[in-house]
């Protein structure tokens, strides 16, 4: 089972990574948030307050492209197959449905992962370089220097890769630009605006931000979970509305459900408000943004409370997908 379950994680990894919306949804992100973001957050005409507008943008980049890739990945990796019946050639020998749809979802949240880890260390650069408040602001020559010659080095040697080797062009760029990124942000920590050695705690040591990215990213297991089982039984578009009015609904759960599960206006209430996930747990930006500080209890347990929501999610995913004709 377990070399079963290995075989259906890397082929939907490696399915994932290589659709084209896969690349163009990651580097949209990309361009969001290392310009337009800190583009926008100049105009906010309140010293101090550029920066946060920027990360509660970037946040909120992070998450709507883990929408949206998990969402496209799940109806290419589910949908296509059980509409091509291509699904029937692996159903129809020892593997089992659950190893199927468990294989599929452990695939999508990796190439999902893999973009969203590129987008966070992006995050990182575009943080500690800040935006340009005033025409006296200087660049941070080592955010710079070392952000875009990852990038540069990553596309050279996609493009020698694949004329030369037949290497897949979106596939080669991924796996050259997310090592070389992390390189590139570590080499940023040690070394400050001015090209002084600095000690790697000072930018980013109180971890805040990490919180906030590790939290967010708690968030889109669950909806990842929701894609897959979504596109067990609905088209691609069908999948998309779906997953969006969950993410809705668990960003207003706490206003409308919550509310009224406290003041004990009813069973239904109290049943609503612990069915609908709340994501309000896993968007950190606020309490962020309001320098307030994010303990890392409050993480590990919306890590755990998504462990736990997105195993039911699978649950289901496998009652819709257990009486599903796919011959």
């Amino acid at each position: 089972m377990w070399n079963q379950l290995r075989a259906i994680t890397a082929n939907s990894f490696i399915e994932t990574v290589r659709q084209p919306i896969y690349a163009i949804l990651k580097w949209v992100a990309a361009f969001w948030i290392g310009l337009v973001s800190p583009s926008l957050a100049g105009f906010t005409l309140e010293a101090g307050n550029d920066r946060k507008v920027m990360i509660d943008v970037s946040l909120a980049t992070l998450l709507l492209y883990g929408l949206l890739t998990s969402v496209f990945s799940a109806g290419h990796v589910v949908s296509r197959e059980i509409e091509s019946h291509t699904v029937l050639t692996v159903v129809s020998k020892p593997v089992g449905r659950p190893v199927f749809l468990l294989g599929k979802y452990l695939g999508v949240t990796g190439a999902v992962l893999v973009g969203y880890y590129f987008l966070s260390l992006l995050l990182f650069l575009t943080v500690r370089h800040g935006t340009m408040e005033t025409a006296a602001d200087k660049f941070d020559q080592p955010v710079l220097v070392f952000s875009i010659s990852a990038v540069v080095i990553s596309l050279v040697a996609a493009t020698f890769g694949n004329y030369v080797y037949g290497w897949h062009f979106v596939t080669a760029l991924t796996a050259w630009v997310v090592p070389l990124m992390t390189v590139a942000l570590v080499l940023v920590l040690f070394i400050s605006p001015s090209w002084q050695l600095q000690p790697p705690t000072k930018d980013f040591g109180d971890c805040q931000l990490l919180y906030a990215v590790i939290a967010a990213f708690c968030g889109l297991l669950i909806l990842t979970a929701f894609a897959i089982a979504l596109a067990t039984r609905f088209s691609l578009v069908m999948t998309l509305l779906g997953c969006a009015g969950v993410f809705l609904l668990g960003l207003l759960s706490d206003y409308y459900l919550g509310r009224a599960a406290a003041s004990g206006q009813g069973l239904l209430y109290d049943l609503l408000y612990a069915a609908v996930p709340n994501f309000q747990c896993f968007w950190l930006g606020d309490p962020l943004t309001q320098e307030l500080t994010i303990p890392f209890r409050q993480v590990a347990l919306a890590a755990g409370y998504a462990g736990i929501y997105a195993g039911a999610v699978l649950l289901l995913a496998w009652a819709l997908f257990s009486t599903r004709e796919v011959g």
